[in-house]
């Protein structure tokens, strides 16, 4: 994401991606927007930006409006907090002992990481597995975003899809611990931890008297506030068939997260041509194939704009668009393979197409 327009201010674009460290650099950027309303940086002395490496990316804060620098310390460094407890990366993370005790014994963990891997075991069975935090397995084995990503052998992937059984993921809330009950499980976070992060955040932000502003968590856009007049800030959707910095549409929102997923950001192409991306479907054990390139959701949580981001891709159009729909607080836009776009009644609201070369398609 990067500003293309802002509260009088100009936008100096998103720093390049450094290796991952709350999520493995295969699952790094599912969300692929542009941030069009607020600014990665400002000489004006009331638009401050501070940006930090942190969580795999370039994390970016910018504040419109009388701000102090303990404002931005302190939010980086919640921010840095969470990555050392929830990092797959950090072995001793919360996550990585629990990884490491897969099938020995339950780990005491913090309250925080036990609550998140509940809302993530809740999406599971939300989605019925489309959205699985257990999948670490298939994540390593693919290795996508790494030097080491190739297409695996079948047997390696039914092997893998017989320890993420999200089932076996058990969580101890007296004890506050979580056991992965078969020996090789792994957790993985990279589909909910960042929008986590970026929520965590904006509360300190919020509570610092910031009102105004953007959190740019390396594609996880979270919005504070409004512009200046009134109005909402406007963030620019990526085209999925386009060189980053090119958008395709417009979302216009207030005090609102937005997160895409889709098929351009983390790949590989196969020997035979096929291009391999980081979102892995649960049931096949290979990237999804669904026809869709692209789905973009906007929650008031960034933690549920993350999940569900994922999820609806995983699902399809079909199954997606039915459970954002139901879902309060939920909007969603679909992109398929042809260019066709679906959305949610809420979405088609606040979403304006710039290139014509998409189309909506009236229902499904």
């Amino acid at each position: 994401m990067r500003p293309i327009s802002s509260d009088k201010t100009k936008s100096a674009g998103n720093a390049k991606n450094r290796p991952c460290s709350l999520f493995p650099a295969r699952r790094l950027l599912r969300a692929s927007l542009l941030c069009a309303g607020l600014a990665a940086c400002s000489q004006r002395p009331q638009s401050l930006t501070r940006m930090e490496p942190l969580i795999g990316t370039v994390c970016s804060i910018t504040l419109h409006g009388p701000a102090q620098e303990d404002a931005f310390r302190k939010a980086f460094d919640r921010v840095r907090e969470i990555e050392n407890r929830m990092s797959v990366n950090i072995p001793e993370s919360d996550i990585g002992r629990v990884n490491a005790a897969a099938g020995k014994s339950p780990v005491p963990v913090a309250e925080e990481t036990l609550a998140l891997v509940e809302k993530g075991l809740g999406f599971a069975r939300l989605s019925g597995g489309a959205f699985n935090i257990a999948v670490g397995p298939l994540v390593t084995l693919w290795g996508i975003g790494t030097d080491l990503a190739a297409v695996p052998q079948d047997a390696d992937i039914a092997a893998a899809l017989g320890r993420i059984d999200f089932a076996k993921v058990a969580v101890n809330e007296t004890e506050k611990t979580i056991f992965l009950q078969e020996p090789g499980m792994a957790l993985d976070l990279g589909a909910i931890a960042k929008g986590y992060a970026a929520d965590e955040a904006a509360r300190i932000l919020r509570q610092q008297g910031a009102a105004r502003g953007v959190i740019d968590f390396g594609g996880n856009i979270l919005v504070l506030g409004s512009r200046s007049d009134g109005t909402g800030w406007r963030v620019g959707v990526q085209n999925p068939v386009q060189d980053r910095g090119q958008y395709f549409g417009v979302i216009t929102a207030s005090n609102a997260a937005v997160v895409s997923s889709g098929v351009y950001e983390r790949f590989f192409i196969a020997p035979d041509g096929r291009r391999c991306h980081h979102i892995l479907d649960p049931q096949t054990g290979a990237p999804v194939r669904n026809g869709l390139v692209q789905v973009t959701v906007t929650a008031g949580s960034s933690t549920e704009a993350d999940a569900f981001s994922t999820t609806l891709f995983v699902l399809g159009l079909q199954a997606g668009m039915e459970l954002a729909e139901k879902t309060e607080g939920i909007e969603a836009l679909f992109v398929t393979e042809d260019k066709r776009l679906y959305a949610t009644r809420g979405m088609k609201e606040i979403f304006s197409l710039s290139d014509r070369s998409f189309a909506f398609e009236p229902g499904l």
